[in-house]
């Protein structure tokens, strides 16, 4: 396993690992229809591993030489719960999935935000994917922030989050 810097051409790859993902993770959750429907958006991959979005980075992880899993971090976006870093989205193909590659990334995660300045993150997570949930509680130590329930639609389905907070970012390794 290899975790490094995305570079333009990964897009297609982060962008087809996003795609399968949410369709293994989000079945039930999300609706079908958007989930087969899914734009891989290649054009916002290739932009984030550019550094063309804002301060965001794009960290690949690598199996045999195949992007199997990504992380976008960066600056908070909103200010509401006064975190300063979050990471924005980190998904991985299913058959990549409990191979330990998730935790691996987000000390590379951590690290990095820490060298971009923040003290610590928040990361939006739907309230339904209990995986995704426990990873964030058992894994990295997140506590659930109080009052930061909310919904947004998806093709007329209502899609509750939860934000997890990681306060202050735990030194687990180098950056990347």
């Amino acid at each position: 396993m290899l975790i490094r810097f995305a570079a333009p051409q990964d897009a297609q790859a982060v962008a087809a690992v996003r795609v399968a993902s949410w369709r293994a993770t989000y079945r039930g959750t999300v609706p079908d229809s958007y989930l087969t429907a899914m734009d891989p958006n290649e054009s916002h991959w290739r932009a984030v591993a550019a550094g063309e979005t804002d301060g965001a980075e794009l960290l690949v992880c690598e199996e045999d030489g195949r992007i199997v899993g990504f992380a976008a971090y960066g600056a908070a976006r909103e200010p509401r719960f006064g975190h300063s870093g979050e990471l924005y989205a980190t998904y991985y193909l299913p058959q990549a999935m409990g191979k330990g590659y998730g935790s691996a990334m987000m000390e590379a995660v951590t690290a990095n935000l820490r060298r971009l300045g923040h003290r610590d993150m928040i990361v939006w997570v739907m309230e339904a994917n209990a995986r995704g949930r426990r990873f964030y509680e058992t894994i990295l130590r997140a506590r659930m922030v109080e009052g930061s329930r909310q919904s947004f639609v998806l093709e007329g389905e209502t899609i509750w989050e939860v934000a997890y907070s990681l306060r202050p970012l735990p030194a687990m390794a180098q950056a990347r």
